[in-house]
């Protein structure tokens, strides 16, 4: 019984992972639905811009990070995130003085979810493109990248710590790089956003 547990076990532990990259027959990225179980990389509260920047008298919303669990077991023992890798990045509108709290800000509804993703036979040029599923009646179940002349290719290729991503926005995840050598040797950390 425990030898057939034992294998069972081995068998699932071997079988390839579900790729997280799903894209349909128009080139649309599918959001994954799960995406709140993976690995939380880090929050920031209005570190927001463009269309989800702050309204004029609305508090700054807060933005939360996943990644899918792979890229982070790989990026954790070499500092580089592999092909596959997709970030959600949520947006959600910050609260202020919920129920008991006196002063500070709580997270409230999703206000927008964004994904940036790593695939360099889909995306040759740089490896990386980044979608949008917020729509005016909600989240739209999949999306097509930006276009190549949207901003987010020119900040993320000139601004990030690593490769194509704000590692140095997670912690945990730039020490790491620090510590392996996969800091981009033109990163900046003085150099701000030109707006």
């Amino acid at each position: 019984m425990f030898l057939a547990l034992a294998l069972a076990a081995a068998a699932i532990a071997c079988q390839a992972a579900e790729p997280v990259l799903k894209f349909n027959d128009k080139g649309e990225l599918a959001r994954p639905a799960d995406y709140r179980e993976w690995v939380f990389l880090t929050a920031g509260l209005g570190m927001t811009y463009g269309p989800n920047a702050p309204r004029a008298g609305q508090p700054a919303p807060f933005s939360n990070v996943f990644v899918n669990p792979d890229s982070y077991r790989e990026f954790m023992q070499t500092g580089k995130w592999p092909n596959g890798t997709m970030f959600i990045l949520e947006i959600r509108s910050a609260l202020e003085n919920v129920s008991i709290n006196n002063g500070g800000r709580t997270q409230g509804d999703v206000v927008a979810v964004e994904a940036s993703v790593k695939d360099t036979t889909r995306f040759p040029d740089g490896g990386w493109a980044y979608f949008g599923f917020d729509d005016r009646g909600g989240l739209k179940p999949a999306a097509a990248p930006f276009p190549r002349t949207a901003s987010c290719y020119s900040c993320h290729s000139k601004n990030a710590a690593v490769e194509w991503s704000f590692t140095q926005f997670y912690p945990l995840q730039f020490d790491v790089a620090k510590r392996l050598g996969t800091v981009r040797a033109d990163y900046d950390p003085n150099r701000k956003l030109e707006q």
